[in-house]
């Protein structure tokens, strides 16, 4: 059995959810420096490599080394390789409060952060893409939209579906430290959207990301047209949110 396939069989309670496959990567890297077996200096193994050990494709790699990069953990020397920073441990400290505090907030509060992110991004998006940006995008959308059509619907793969039009958008983007971070903070929400998928907000996601697509494609990165994508597909999540907590509330009393 592959890791990522192993991972997945760990499901669910309510809200929780297995790791995505950015961060199977992650956990796995950040075990590996925490037990000694990388230590400050060491290489990490090839892209190819790595992803073959954990059953996974290269691209979840690739993110998972921008993610601890930009956090300092890792230090990416172009024609040589990836190397555990010298300031590993620290790092991975700091990252490690950083993720228990986001853990540790309320949605709405991640939100608020995820909804600065998604703006930026999409501004730079419409600014920036290419072709090739654009088929991404698309390729996304038409994996979700029988997904969504599906009886009985596979929660696991909308998920994945959605996370991976977003991480098109902040691709687009075509700013290394904004996506990373964006993506960090996509990452933290997931358990969420996925909640909100099997709570019946999924009516409405392929008909939103058409939208954010075609502001994207028209290079509308201005105007209320623009907001108007990003705000929609923010104000449904933020509904969804409001009514699973309205339902836990209601479960809790009675």
């Amino acid at each position: 059995m592959s890791a990522a396939t192993g991972h997945r069989k760990t499901t669910n309670g309510a809200g929780r959810k297995p790791p995505s496959r950015l961060e199977t990567v992650l956990d796995h890297i950040k075990q590996r420096i925490a037990d000694g077996s990388l230590k400050p200096g060491s290489q990490l193994p090839p892209e190819i490599e790595l992803a073959r050990e954990l059953g996974l494709s290269r691209t979840p790699v690739r993110e998972a080394v921008k993610v601890l990069a930009a956090a300092g953990v890792l230090s990416v020397k172009h024609g040589h390789g990836t190397f555990v920073s010298a300031g590993a441990q620290a790092s991975l400290g700091q990252l490690l409060l950083f993720e228990i505090y986001l853990k540790d907030t309320t949605p709405q509060k991640l939100m608020e952060v995820r909804t600065l992110f998604e703006r930026s991004c999409a501004e730079l998006a419409a600014q920036r893409r290419t072709d090739e940006d654009l088929a991404a995008m698309r390729a996304c959308i038409e994996r979700l939209r029988p997904l969504v059509e599906a009886d009985p619907i596979d929660f696991d793969a909308t998920l994945e579906a959605d996370l991976d039009f977003h991480r098109a958008i902040y691709r687009a983007a075509q700013n290394e430290l904004v996506a990373t971070l964006a993506n960090f903070v996509l990452n933290m929400v997931s358990g969420w959207l996925r909640r909100s998928h099997a709570s019946g907000g999924l009516a409405d996601t392929v008909r939103l990301h058409e939208i954010m697509y075609t502001m994207i494609e028209t290079r509308n990165s201005g105007g209320a047209r623009e907001c108007y994508g990003v705000e929609a597909n923010m104000a449904h999540f933020r509904k969804m949110l409001e009514q699973m907590e309205s339902r836990d509330g209601a479960t809790r009393v009675s």
